[in-house]
């Protein structure tokens, strides 16, 4: 059960890195994010991009010391169901393209119906989200790599 709760945090942690990433793309594809009457202050984009990412990667860094604060000592000794990594976190990442890619369909729909220039780096997002929903089995041999790097499993 802890290395189902560590798998859990770590894909939650990837989740806020990419997040975090899809949502400034669009952002460095507008001509007008730094200019005009209202220009968004680089300092608040900067902590809006970074403390996500930050935080992501202290999760996955902490993920096993976490995964053992959240088990009772009792709980650590009985044994649990097999869960197949894998599938998890294949499991984690599509659904982590899906809500991305509804959210960049959404947006762009809602921008073709104002009077608002259209955000190209939407299609952007879509692309990466199409990636992450393609590619989620690629996404969790990669994890498992990263996860086993400088290990004997």
């Amino acid at each position: 059960m802890k290395a189902l709760i560590e798998v859990v945090i770590k894909v939650f942690a990837a989740y806020l890195v990419f997040s975090s990433l899809i949502t400034h793309i669009p952002l460095l594809a507008m001509s007008n994010v730094f200019t005009g009457p209202d220009p968004h202050p680089y300092a608040h984009l900067v902590v809006a991009f970074m403390v996500p990412i930050i935080i992501g990667i202290a999760l996955w860094l902490g993920a096993p010391r976490l995964s053992s604060k959240v088990l009772s000592a009792e709980a650590t000794d009985q044994p649990g169901p097999v869960v197949p990594e894998a599938g998890i976190v294949a499991a984690g990442v599509f659904l982590i393209g899906v809500y991305w890619f509804v959210r960049a369909i959404h947006s762009l729909l809602l921008q073709l119906g104002s009077p608002v220039d259209i955000n190209y780096g939407w299609f952007a997002v879509i692309a990466l989200s199409m990636g992450l929903i393609l590619g989620n089995r690629y996404m969790a041999d990669i994890f498992r790599k990263l996860r086993t790097a400088g290990s004997d499993r």
